[in-house]
């Protein structure tokens, strides 16, 4: 992907393969797009750009007759010879599964969006960093949407099924029809967690998922491995794909949940771990420069509605000098 290096944002905007992993992250093929944001190249900040911009929209994947993108094809061609930014490099290609559906040029790169639809029905939702989104799905079930995080759900009422980036919290509600409970099913990750009512907390982070529950009853599987869980509350798994199992706990809910208070709290836990989990929420990288930290194990709570605040409590919670530069946070 060395070509990548060279890209501006709105090189990113008129990539079709970039456009497909942002709209759906979980699809096949699109997790070489994952790796790279992770990787540390020096274009992540034009990539990122172009990732709100796409999801800037409230998207929404819906059954549009083809004369529609016919019409809408001759404004886009008006607006982009009328402005004279932007030129597309290639002929917009509506696809067997994704149609183009606009590209706005504006005099600044915040007015080109791109907007995709799909059938079947579904809706993208997703949140920036450092902020908290609570959002009701369709049969009225609850998700609180962590910092960085996104979920991608079917809009019929009929078939209750969501699909998680980052982290999320369900309280999912239980429906009977005829007698016969209707499910519910979360893909995160290489993980299914199949539930009927319940509460439980889900991070799916580097295509691994860990799921805390805390009420009710989950059957927590990876289809790959064939291996499967049926979780009982305070538990919390997660896959070890070095044993491949899945590996249970008896865990404190809080730990997992305290996100929606907008604080972390940590129990013994390591500082790389910390570092890690508030590199998620903000989007900074953490830089360690004491080497003692590597071994130092810690327990406190980080409020995280003040950066300051939490700065400050992180360097006496690592007894180490904290400061910000930019987007970097320096630990030493």
């Amino acid at each position: 992907m060395d070509k990548y290096k060279a890209y501006q944002t709105e090189d990113f905007l008129r990539d079709e393969s970039f456009i497909n992993w942002v709209l759906d992250p979980e699809g096949a093929g699109n997790q070489v797009w994952a790796k790279w944001m992770n990787s540390g190249e020096e274009k992540k900040e034009a990539a990122q750009k172009a990732i709100d911009i796409i999801r800037s929209f409230d998207f929404k994947r819906e059954t549009v007759a083809d004369e529609f993108y016919v019409n809408l094809k001759q404004r886009i061609d008006t607006t982009i010879a009328g402005e004279h930014t932007l030129p597309l490099k290639k002929k917009l290609v509506i696809g067997s599964w994704w149609k183009a559906v606009a590209v706005i040029a504006g005099v600044t790169i915040s007015a080109l969006v791109l907007y995709y639809v799909r059938k079947p029905s579904y809706a993208f939702i997703s949140t920036p960093y450092a902020a908290i989104k609570t959002v009701w799905l369709p049969d009225s079930s609850e998700v609180v949407l962590n910092a960085n995080s996104s979920i991608r759900f079917n809009t019929n009422h009929d078939k209750r099924e969501v699909w998680v980036t980052g982290e999320a919290f369900f309280k999912v509600r239980h429906i009977d029809i005829a007698g016969k409970a209707q499910p519910f099913a979360v893909y995160a990750g290489n993980g299914v967690i199949e539930v009927l009512g319940t509460e439980f907390n889900v991070k799916n982070l580097d295509n691994t998922a860990g799921v805390l529950l805390r009420q009710g009853k989950v059957r927590f599987s990876i289809p790959a491995s064939h291996s499967e869980t049926i979780m009982q509350p305070n538990d919390y798994c997660q896959y070890d794909a070095a044993q491949g199992k899945i590996i249970t706990r008896v865990a404190n809910p809080a730990l997992f949940t305290s996100w929606m208070e907008q604080k972390y709290r940590f129990e013994k836990a390591a500082v790389q771990e910390v570092c890690e989990t508030l590199k998620e929420y903000f989007g900074y990288d953490f830089i360690i420069r004491k080497d003692a930290l590597d071994t130092q194990i810690v327990s406190g709570t980080l409020e995280l509605q003040n950066e300051q605040v939490m700065l400050y409590a992180l360097s006496e919670l690592f007894k180490a000098k904290v400061t910000k530069q930019g987007n970097q946070v320096i630990i030493e």
